[in-house]
């Protein structure tokens, strides 16, 4: 069977930037699982704000991985260094600092490494085992590390300035006009009187919510329900999108 070399027939002009890439089916594979996960960042930002992060750190995490390792660690390891893995690692990890303080887990579990120790509790022993306790979240993180480690250390490099670049997006250190920047509403098909109301919507129930737990003069009781139901269903409306 005759073999086609595409990257040999192809010409340079015309390939894809390494950053946008993968050179391998395995860092493709954990690379879309991931990104999968990352949906939900959408779902809680909106379309139009979520093209906009990934467009104004897409320039910084293309830059600083290969300046990093140029000026800085190529010198010092006497050109151990000198390798960068393609793909979009650095700005998966942009994502990924977001979605780690952004969302919360739902639920723990432990997995057991040991036999449970009993220990007494009054009048009821209690089986407590030891072992890891892990979350809803942890498979994401899982599918992370896996390409911050897939080619050392190279990779962790890239994941390393990527999820610098989130936490100093996160925490407004980057220019305000970057981060007060969006993309036109007609890319993303949002349409000004939508997200007006979008907005106001938002407000109205912020507001109901705080009312439910300030008026809450006739017990305790009957507000701390009305603040567990407000909790709920704020945290429901962002699985559904509603934000």
């Amino acid at each position: 069977m005759e073999t086609v070399d595409l990257a040999g027939e192809m010409p340079q002009e015309s390939m894809p930037p390494e950053n946008l890439c993968y050179t391998n089916s395995s860092e493709l594979l954990f690379a879309a699982m991931t990104i999968y996960h990352m949906r939900i960042m959408e779902r809680l930002w909106g379309s139009r704000k979520f093209a906009s992060f990934l467009i104004t750190l897409f320039p910084a995490t293309t830059l600083f991985p290969p300046l990093i390792l140029a000026l800085i660690l190529r010198p010092l390891s006497f050109n151990a260094l000198n390798y960068l893995p393609a793909g979009p690692t650095p700005l998966l990890f942009a994502l990924l600092a977001q979605y780690h303080a952004a969302i919360p887990h739902i639920y723990k579990y432990r997995i057991a490494t040991s036999t449970p120790a009993v220990r007494s509790s009054g009048a009821n022993d209690v089986a407590t085992p030891e072992g890891l306790t892990f979350s809803d979240k942890s498979l994401t993180y899982l599918l992370a590390a896996q390409l911050a480690l897939s080619q050392l250390p190279g990779s962790l490099l890239a994941a390393s300035v990527g999820w610098g670049a989130g936490i100093a997006w996160r925490n407004d250190l980057l220019p305000q006009t970057l981060m007060t920047w969006r993309i036109p509403r007609w890319i993303v098909g949002g349409t000004k009187d939508r997200e007006s109301f979008e907005g106001l919507r938002r407000r109205l129930e912020g507001e109901g919510r705080a009312s439910g737990v300030e008026g809450s003069g006739t017990g305790r009781e009957e507000g701390g329900g009305r603040q567990r139901r407000g909790m709920g269903r704020a945290i429901l409306d962002q699985f559904r999108g509603a934000f």
